[in-house]
């Protein structure tokens, strides 16, 4: 059973103010929808979509605040979970989750106000199909908020690559450990464990959405600073990780600790990230 579903048996106003202090929990996405909030201020009365949405918990916050919500997943567990969520707090008339292929959305053109789609792009195997059809997807004056692997990414944790090679096959993994450098292992070991296709370069991304009729609003690095250390640390490292049990449990809790110092970490807009956020506005009439 997902959190969203435990979250959900709470008495439901309980449930609604908690609802957004959920993001805290995980860094990345606290981190992403840090960057996304001044862009969905007003969201009330408002179409989203949601590509690639999991569990829907993060999304499900647009719609308490006011949006339609279309979350759209391959993962048929996923999807049942955020159903469930959804009606726990009372939000399944206002939210719909549907299966479908990100590079093959069955969704009519320009429907949309706001399309968000956060870290899904790199495991997609046609991505210029994906892009294409969230672009459609979007009315004039509409936004694209759009999260992405960066491949420009550097690492946080740089010492590791100075450490004897004894201390290597102690303190990490060792897949990691045997890798030429301690940055290569690493992506390889992301790759690996998230089905990472392909990371993303800004220039190149943005070139691509402009071919679309996507306009750049903002681009920001993020998960850079503090944020990139955390995260390199619960993937690297021995006897930690961050996908279930005790790990899940401290991933959790550092991520709620170190939150304000990632957040200002990413504030340092000549940092590099693991991460790239674009903002992104169809050509047209001006958006809400």
């Amino acid at each position: 059973m997902s959190l969203g579903v435990l979250f959900a048996r709470l008495p439901r106003s309980l449930a609604w103010r908690l609802l957004p202090a959920l993001r805290y929990l995980n860094l990345m996405r606290a981190l992403e929808l840090r960057l996304m909030a001044p862009w969905v201020h007003h969201v009330d009365g408002w179409r989203v979509l949601d590509v690639g949405c999991g569990h829907g918990l993060y999304s499900l916050d647009l719609a308490r605040r006011g949006a339609g919500l279309l979350g759209c997943d391959l993962g048929r567990s996923a999807l049942a979970n955020a159903h469930a969520t959804a009606q726990g707090l009372g939000l399944d008339g206002r939210s719909l989750f549907l299966v479908a292929d990100g590079a093959a959305l069955p969704l009519p053109d320009e429907r949309f106000d706001l399309v968000v789609c956060n870290c899904v792009l790199e495991h997609v195997t046609d991505d210029g199909a994906a892009l294409a059809g969230m672009a459609r997807s979007l009315r004039p004056g509409g936004v694209l908020f759009l999260t992405v692997d960066s491949a420009e990414h550097g690492l946080a944790l740089g010492f590791l690559e100075r450490l004897p090679a004894i201390v290597k096959r102690w303190l990490l993994r060792p897949e990691i450990a045997a890798a030429p450098t301690v940055s290569a292992g690493l992506d390889a070991r992301l790759n690996k464990l998230y089905a990472v296709l392909r990371r993303y370069h800004h220039d190149e991304l943005a070139e691509r959405l402009a071919g679309l009729g996507l306009a750049v609003l903002q681009s920001y690095p993020y998960l850079t600073g503090v944020g990139a250390a955390q995260y390199e640390a619960f993937h690297a490292l021995r006897g930690l990780g961050a996908e279930r049990g005790l790990g899940r449990v401290l991933y959790m809790l550092s991520s709620l600790l170190l939150y304000p110092l990632a957040a200002w970490s990413d504030s340092r807009r000549d940092a590099r990230g693991h991460g790239l956020a674009l903002v992104a506005r169809k050509e047209g009439e001006k958006g809400r």
